[in-house]
């Protein structure tokens, strides 16, 4: 009698189980071709260009194993994307603000670290949200939403805080040294720094302050049915990823 390893017979039954909880749930909702909005590029994790990068293919996939496809996705500002759906011209909106917590929001699909970044010259002590009060600070749209409670309240208290919608524009702001400290998520920071400012490693110009905890990105939808699919699908997804990752 042919033996089956273990550890084989387990992914044979997780795919199983897997297939059958598609099918239960794609049994409840109609293959859907959906609309979605979501913030102007973010790279690497939203690339407008060509609809891709980290965070929308996640999403993409996830709602492919699902069972829908994404017919248009929306490139607007943060606000825009929630008065879209608000107004229901959009099935969801990915990243979505606290302001959305209203609406049925998704299990994160990825998980953003933010820092504040300064010039290494200036030798700027900080070691914690307080320590930049007093100080020339651009976060990105909405950071006093995402990041947290007291992080709002130095963005109401300091007047010398604004945001941006345009990320490369808090660089070009930090290294003219018009603003002290910059606030946006790591691998958005490399990605700007590499591809118009420096070629290669990021030079020893700049420190690094690691002062937030990771930052989950979710999805607002309007529909409830279609947001507890998605999150269904992807507990899937992720566990795929995971596994491919484990396998390169």
């Amino acid at each position: 009698m042919l033996k089956i390893p273990n550890l084989i017979l387990s992914k044979l039954c997780l795919s199983l189980l897997s297939g059958l909880l598609l099918l239960i749930l794609n049994s409840q909702l109609h293959a859907r071709e959906l609309i979605l909005a979501t913030s102007k590029s973010i790279p690497p994790y939203i690339v407008e260009a060509n609809q891709s990068g980290l965070q929308i293919d996640i999403v993409r996939r996830t709602l492919e194993k699902a069972g829908h496809s994404i017919k248009q996705t929306i490139f607007t500002s943060n606000k825009g994307a929630e008065q879209l759906l608000r107004e229901n011209k959009v099935d969801a909106v990915i990243n979505a603000p606290a302001s959305l917590n209203d609406l049925y929001i998704s299990e994160p699909v990825i998980f953003y670290k933010n820092i504040a970044i300064s010039l290494t010259k200036n030798n700027i002590q900080i070691a914690s949200v307080a320590d930049l009060q007093g100080l020339r600070v651009m976060g990105f749209q909405n950071a006093h939403v995402f990041l947290g409670p007291a992080f709002e309240r130095m963005a109401a208290d300091n007047p010398s805080y604004e945001e941006s919608v345009n990320q490369n524009t808090q660089l070009t702001q930090l290294y003219r040294e018009s603003i002290d400290v910059i606030v946006l998520d790591q691998l958005i920071f490399n990605h700007f720094n590499k591809h118009y400012y420096f070629d290669g490693n990021i030079p020893e110009l700049v420190k690094f302050h690691d002062i937030f905890p990771r930052s989950p990105r979710t999805l607002a939808f309007l529909d409830v049915g279609l947001r507890d699919q998605f999150n269904n699908a992807l507990k899937i997804v992720l566990k795929e990823m995971a596994e491919e990752d484990q396998a390169l």
